[in-house]
C-alpha cells in the first residue's frame, strides 16, 4: 500500500495525504483524524517519515526552472544557454555539500501541483525556483506551508511576511538596464528602442522600467514605436526586431537579454543593414556565446554562477542548521563594451 492507495480510500488527493503524514496544519481536523485512522488501521508507515523517524536526513534539493513561454517555433525558454550553465553550477555546488539534485521544469501552471507534492512528500528538503512570475502565489502557498526555497528573479516586497521566510536571490537589473541605456545615451544616441523581455518577470520589468528613466533623466522621450514586446528567446527577439523596423528604425536597440539581441542582429541583417554602422545593440546576461557572434556583443554581464552558488549554498546551510534562515542579496553587474555598438558623430 502507498499514499495513493491511502488517499483512495479516504476520498482526498494524495497532497492531502502528504500534508496529514508531514504534519501540515492546512488540513481541515476531521479530514486528518479520518486519514490518520486509514494509515493506523492499514499499518502504513510512509518511506519518507520512517527515513526521517530512522535519522536519515533527506540530502536533495529541488531546482523547478518555470518556462510558460514559447517562442513562435515552440521552442521554450529553457533550451537557451541561459539556464544551463545555472543548473551545472546548483548541481556542482549541491554536490560538494553532500546534496543531489532534482531538477523539474514547471511548462504549465497545473504543474505547481506537481511541485507541491514533491515538497510535501518531502522528496526534497527544500527547493530553488528561477524564472518564476514576480510573485508567483503557488510559490507563496509553498513557501508559507513552511518549505524551504530559494528564489532568483524576485522582488522583496516589505509589506509581505512570506518574503521574510525564504531566500532571495537577485541580480542589479535596473542599474544594469540603466548603465546599458545610458552608455548608448553617452555614445550619441537618442532614437534607442527596446525589446521587452517577459513582463511578468522582475527581470523584464526592471530592465523595461530602467530603459525609461534612463532616456527620461537625459531629457529623451520615451516613444511608443521604439518598444516591442520579446520573450527572452532568439526567435523572440528576432520577430520583435522585424515589427520595430516596420515602424521605425532606430539608431541603437537595448534588448532585454542576449538570447533577443542575436535574434535583432538576424532581423537587421535581413534588412540590409548592419551592426553597428547602422544600428548599435546592447544585451544584458553575457552568455557565453555573446563574446563569439560577429560583430562581438557589448552587453551587462550578470554574475549567474555566483547567483547559483549563493542560492544553492545558503538554501543548504538552512536545512543543515534547521534554522528558519532568510537572506536577501542582490549581486552587482558590469557593463561589457564590445563591437555591437557605435559613436554617432
Amino acid at each position: 500500500m502507498n499514499s495513493i492507495d491511502i488517499a483512495k480510500i479516504a476520498g482526498v488527493s494524495r497532497s492531502t495525504v502528504s500534508r496529514v503524514i508531514n504534519n501540515y496544519d492546512n488540513v481541515p481536523d476531521e479530514t486528518r483524524k479520518k486519514i490518520q485512522q486509514i494509515i493506523k488501521e492499514n499499518n502504513y508507515v510512509p518511506h519518507a517519515s520512517a527515513r526521517m523517524l530512522a535519522g536519515v536526513k533527506n540530502r536533495v534539493i529541488g531546482l523547478f526552472i518555470i518556462d510558460m513561454k514559447t517562442d513562435t517555433n515552440g521552442k521554450q525558454v529553457t533550451s537557451s544557454s541561459y539556464f544551463t550553465p545555472f543548473t551545472g553550477s546548483v548541481i556542482e555546488n549541491a554536490s560538494k555539500m553532500g546534496y543531489n539534485v532534482l531538477v523539474s521544469i514547471v511548462s504549465k501552471q497545473k504543474d505547481y501541483k506537481k511541485v507541491k507534492e514533491i515538497f510535501y512528500n518531502k522528496t526534497v528538503s527544500g527547493g530553488i525556483f528561477i524564472g518564476e512570475k514576480n510573485g508567483e502565489p503557488e510559490i507563496k502557498e509553498i513557501i508559507n506551508s513552511g518549505c524551504r526555497v530559494a528564489l532568483l528573479d524576485q522582488a522583496v516586497k516589505s509589506d509581505e511576511e512570506v518574503y521574510n521566510k525564504c531566500i532571495i536571490v537577485n541580480a542589479d537589473n535596473y542599474y544594469g538596464a540603466y548603465k546599458a541605456t545610458n552608455y548608448l545615451i553617452g555614445l550619441g544616441h537618442s532614437s534607442i528602442a527596446h525589446i521587452v523581455g517577459i513582463s511578468e518577470n522582475l527581470s523584464g520589468i526592471e530592465r523595461f522600467n530602467a530603459y525609461k528613466n534612463a532616456l527620461t533623466d537625459a531629457g529623451i522621450a520615451v516613444k511608443s514605436n521604439l518598444i516591442v514586446k520579446g520573450d527572452f528567446t532568439i526567435n523572440g527577439g528576432y520577430n520583435a526586431t522585424k515589427k520595430l523596423l516596420q515602424k521605425e528604425i532606430p539608431t541603437a536597440i537595448f534588448c532585454g537579454n542576449d538570447m533577443m539581441a542575436i535574434g535583432a542582429m538576424q532581423a537587421i541583417e535581413e534588412a540590409n543593414l548592419n551592426v553597428p554602422e547602422d544600428i548599435s545593440i546592447v544585451g544584458f546576461d553575457d552568455i557565453e556565446v555573446a563574446r563569439y557572434i560577429n560583430p562581438t556583443l557589448t552587453t551587462v554581464r550578470m554574475k549567474l554562477l555566483e547567483m547559483a552558488s549563493i542560492a544553492t549554498n545558503t538554501l543548504i546551510t538552512s536545512i543543515e542548521s534547521n534554522s528558519n534562515f532568510s537572506a536577501n542579496y542582490t549581486l552587482p553587474i558590469d557593463l561589457i563594451e564590445r563591437n555591437s555598438c557605435k559613436a554617432l558623430k
